[in-house]
C-alpha cells in the first residue's frame, strides 16, 4: 500500500492510537484498501476515532464491582 494516498485524517487518527497503529500495520493490502475506503465515509471525527478504535480489540477483562464485598467471598478464611 502506498501510503502516500493516506487520508490525512485517517493517518493522523491511527498515529495517536498505538494499538490500532501497530493493527494497520500488520493488516494485508486489501485489507488496508478496504478499511481506507470505508474511512472515506465517516463523517466527523468522532465517528472516525470510532472506527480507529474499532482495530483494537479489548484484551483486558470488564470488571463490574458494584459490591466491593463480593470480592472477599469464597473459601472462609482459618
Amino acid at each position: 500500500m502506498d501510503y502516500n494516498n493516506l487520508p490525512l485524517e485517517l493517518g493522523l487518527a491511527i498515529t495517536s492510537n498505538r494499538a490500532a497503529m501497530d493493527r494497520f500495520v500488520d493488516m494485508t493490502d486489501g485489507e488496508k484498501e478496504e478499511f481506507v475506503e470505508r474511512s472515506r465515509g465517516a463523517m466527523s471525527k468522532n465517528e472516525l476515532d470510532e472506527m480507529v478504535g474499532s482495530l483494537v480489540t479489548e484484551t483486558e477483562p470488564e470488571l463490574h464491582l458494584e459490591d466491593v464485598n463480593n470480592i472477599f467471598k469464597g473459601p472462609g478464611i482459618g
